[in-house]
C-alpha cells in the first residue's frame, strides 16, 4: 500500500488529498481542507495578515498530522498565489516549515494553469473524439486559471489575477452587496478575462473547477456534503449558476451560512466566486459546462510522483 498525500495551500483554502496506488491508477482515500483566507486583505496591503498566517499554518499542521496517521508516505505541499504575490512570503515559508516540518512549493502562474487542467480532466469517463479541445478554468480565491488542449494534455494557459477573494474585497464591500456594486464585479471580471476569452470559445468542451464549482455542484445536488464521486462531471448551464447567483445575493453571509450544504467560510466569497463562473460561461458561449471535484492536487499527484 502506497499513499501520497498532496496538500494545496490557496488564497482562499487549504485543501489535501490523500491517494493511494492500485495497479495503474490512483484512487483518493480522503479529501479535505478548511477554509482560512490566506489571501485576506493582500490586494489592498500586499501582504499576508499574521491571523490568516496563523490560521492556515495551524491547518497545515494539523492536516499533516491526519494524514500521517492515515499512513502517507510521501507529502508534496503546494502554494499558490496567496504565497506567490505577498511581499511578506519569505516569513510565511519559513514559519510554516518550521512549525509544520514541510517543505513548501511555490507554484507559477503557468504550473498552476497546467496542473489544474491535468487534474481537472482526469477520471472524465466522458464520449468525446479524442482529438476533441477541452477548456479547464479554475476559479480561486486569487486567481483564475484558463487553460486549452486534449484531454490531460495541456497545450496552452494564461493565469489572470481576479479570484472570489480578491473581487469580494475591492467590490462587494456592503453585506449583502448592492446591484451596484454587483455590476461592477461583473463588468472588472468581464475586462480582466478577456484575455482568454479566445480559449474559452475555441475549445468544444468547458469543464470549470475550484472551490466555487464544488460549492455549485452541492448546491446543484441538494447534498449536505461534498461528494466528489457524484460532482466530477456533472452538466452545469448558466441558468444554474444565475439562479443561486440571485439567491444568494439577496441575503447577508450570516442567512448564506446556513443555506444547506455551504461550506463553512465560504459564504463571505460566493457571490464573487459565482460571478466568475457565469462570465467564463458567458464568454466561451457554451450553454453547458462540466464540473470538476478535481484540480491542482490531483495534477500534482499524476505528474509529481
Amino acid at each position: 500500500m502506497f499513499r501520497v498525500a498532496v496538500i494545496d495551500i490557496g488564497t482562499n483554502a487549504v485543501r489535501y488529498l490523500l491517494a493511494e496506488r492500485k495497479g495503474d491508477e490512483w484512487v483518493d482515500v480522503e479529501v479535505g481542507g478548511s477554509i482560512t483566507g490566506l489571501g485576506r486583505g493582500l490586494a489592498e496591503r500586499g501582504e499576508l495578515a499574521p491571523i490568516a498566517v496563523e490560521a492556515t499554518i495551524g491547518a497545515v499542521s494539523a492536516f499533516m498530522r491526519r494524514l500521517k496517521s492515515l499512513d502517507a508516505k510521501m507529502f508534496i505541499i503546494l502554494a499558490t498565489e496567496a504565497v506567490r504575490s505577498a511581499s511578506n512570503s519569505d516569513m510565511f515559508i519559513e514559519r510554516l516549515e518550521k512549525t509544520a516540518g514541510v517543505n513548501l512549493r511555490i507554484l507559477s502562474a503557468d504550473e498552476e494553469a497546467r496542473l489544474a487542467f491535468i487534474g481537472a480532466t482526469s477520471g472524465l469517463k466522458l464520449r468525446f473524439h479524442k482529438d476533441a479541445l477541452f477548456a479547464v478554468a479554475d476559479v480561486g480565491g486569487g486567481s483564475t486559471e484558463v487553460s486549452i488542449g486534449k484531454l490531460q494534455h495541456p497545450e496552452r494557459w494564461l493565469s489572470v489575477p481576479v479570484g472570489s477573494r480578491r473581487l469580494t474585497e475591492q467590490f462587494l464591500t456592503d453585506d449583502p452587496p448592492t446591484s451596484k456594486q454587483i455590476e461592477a464585479c461583473r463588468n472588472f471580471a468581464i475586462e480582466q478575462l478577456q484575455p482568454v476569452a479566445q480559449m474559452l470559445k475555441e475549445a468544444a468542451v468547458l469543464v470549470l473547477t475550484g472551490g466555487t464549482a464544488a460549492q455549485l455542484g452541492v448546491f446543484r445536488l441538494n447534498l449536505r456534503t461534498f461528494d466528489a464521486s457524484r460532482i466530477h462531471g456533472l452538466p452545469i448551464r448558466p441558468e444554474a449558476i444565475r439562479e443561486w447567483l440571485e439567491r444568494l445575493s439577496k441575503i447577508p453571509a450570516s442567512e448564506r451560512r446556513q443555506v444547506p450544504g455551504m461550506e463553512w467560510g465560504r459564504e463571505t466569497v460566493i457571490i464573487a466566486g459565482l460571478l466568475l463562473l457565469l462570465v467564463v460561461m458567458e464568454l466561451s458561449g457554451k450553454e453547458t459546462a462540466l464540473l470538476s471535484a478535481r484540480s491542482v492536487m490531483h495534477g500534482a499527484l499524476l505528474t509529481m510522483v
